[in-house]
């Protein structure tokens, strides 16, 4: 336990537009996963709509993907909230972000915002690093869902429109449960595979060491003194990488733009770690590993 502990406070309670947003984004992922259904898969986005404006029960095609989706997100998110109060650390219940179902697949994904200082790079570590531990926990769990799923017999191919790229970690399993070694791939055997790819995706972009990013929390608290040095290192060269992986240039932009490169520093810097958090860290690269992927999509550049 951190010697330094921020005193109890009240959890922040639930505004209403956490529930508004969290409504909205699982209307847009289950029409998102509507819209990978074969009965619907021809549809524009202006017929997908009217199809479902008509018949709402279409939008039960859509729960194998949205439903799987959404439980990754919201334990990547409960993992930072709940660590955050049980340090005292005041902070927000999970705002999801809807976006287009047919360009975005429903979701630009959620975040929390901590209302308070970190008291120790231990803290900061546990806080940042178990995002993505739960994401991870629940992705792979998501995963052998569906592949035992797939095993089983519920095949109903789900396409992006592009060959993609198999992260590590969904490779393993994959290998594991259907003995399939292929590394990419154009047809999901079902929607919830589809979900789990994202899931792994979302995991290996929160990981990577930059700003304020849950990677930048675990690089600032094993090195906090390098933090700035490796962060603008690492977006410069997504920068540079853009050029021969376009994929990549709006995360790139949105880098340097939005999430910027430093981070601020904690109560007490000094204060040296834990063994377990160290333990955490360490966690966290693996999990990076078996989540990130340097080219998601095949072929495109």
């Amino acid at each position: 336990m951190d010697p330094i502990r921020l005193p109890e406070r009240d959890a922040e309670p639930p505004q209403w537009r956490h529930g508004v947003l969290f409504g909205i984004t699982l209307l847009t992922t289950l029409l998102a996963g509507t819209s990978l259904d074969s009965r619907y898969s021809d549809l524009g986005p202006l017929d997908l709509l009217s199809e479902v404006a008509g018949h709402p029960a279409a939008l039960w095609a859509g729960v194998p993907f949205a439903f799987p989706l959404m439980f990754i997100l919201l334990a990547h998110e409960m993992g930072h909230f709940l660590t955050a109060r049980r340090y005292g650390i005041r902070a927000t219940w999970p705002y999801f972000l809807p976006g287009p179902p047919v360009f975005s697949l429903g979701t630009f994904g959620a975040f929390i915002r901590l209302k308070g200082a970190i008291p120790t790079r231990g803290t900061l570590m546990e806080v940042g690093a178990n995002g993505p531990l739960w994401g991870f926990a629940a992705t792979a769990a998501v995963a052998l869902a569906g592949f035992l799923s797939a095993r089983w017999g519920y095949h109903a191919p789900a396409d992006l429109g592009a060959d993609v790229n198999l992260p590590l970690g969904y490779w393993g399993l994959q290998a594991l449960v259907l003995g399939d070694p292929r590394w990419t791939q154009t047809l999901f055997r079902n929607p919830i595979l589809l979900a789990a790819w994202l899931g792994f995706f979302i995991q290996g972009l929160n990981l990577l060491p930059v700003g304020q990013l849950d990677g930048g929390h675990v690089l600032y608290a094993f090195a906090r003194e390098r933090h700035r040095w490796v962060s603008t290192g690492v977006a410069a060269f997504l920068l540079v990488y853009a050029i021969f992986q376009p994929q990549w240039l709006v995360w790139a932009a949105l880098v340097f733009i939005v999430l910027g490169l430093r981070h601020p520093p904690c109560l007490a810097d000094d204060v040296p770690l834990e063994g377990k958090q160290v333990v955490l860290g360490g966690a966290a690269l693996v999990m990076f590993v078996l989540c990130f992927m340097p080219s998601p999509f095949a072929g495109f550049n």
